[in-house]
């Protein structure tokens, strides 16, 4: 089991609930944002001025920092629906559907034969893939802690 151990010093193992849970908060708070700023840039360019007189910021979090123009939050988009993408089947179509065209469970249901139930398992397990296709953009995944 020696090579085994190797890995484990490379890639410290990544606690799956935790990782699923920072993925499931990205997706609720921070992605709605980003699709939404992407959007608002592609639809109105011409008010290009007002992006950079300083906006009043009802939260003041490092994440509304993160996506300061428009050009980041393309940047995010992309790169989360690249993550995406390169995933396998069924777990591509389920967040395709979930997270890029927004639907509804019961419009999920209807559009693959899976129950929902199924289908949130599914979304669980992609967004543990998530987490490693887009650790090079912005790494969501919680290490298992070796130090008590």
């Amino acid at each position: 089991h020696g090579s085994e151990d190797v890995g484990m010093a490379l890639l410290p193992a990544v606690n799956e609930k935790a990782t699923r849970e920072a993925v499931r908060e990205f997706f609720d708070s921070e992605w709605p944002r980003i699709v939404n700023m992407a959007d608002m840039g592609y639809v109105d360019l011409k008010s290009v001025e007002i992006s950079d007189m300083p906006s009043a910021r009802s939260f003041g979090n490092a994440n509304d920092e993160r996506f300061a123009n428009h050009t980041d939050a393309v940047y995010y988009y992309d790169a989360v629906v690249h993550a995406i993408k390169v995933m396998t089947q069924p777990h591509r179509h389920f967040m395709w559907l979930r997270y890029v065209r927004h639907l509804e469970w019961l419009q999920v249901e209807a559009l693959t034969g899976y129950s929902t139930r199924r289908g949130q398992e599914i979304i669980d397990e992609a967004f543990l893939l998530f987490a490693d296709n887009f650790s090079d953009v912005d790494d969501l995944r919680v290490k298992e802690s070796s130090s008590y």
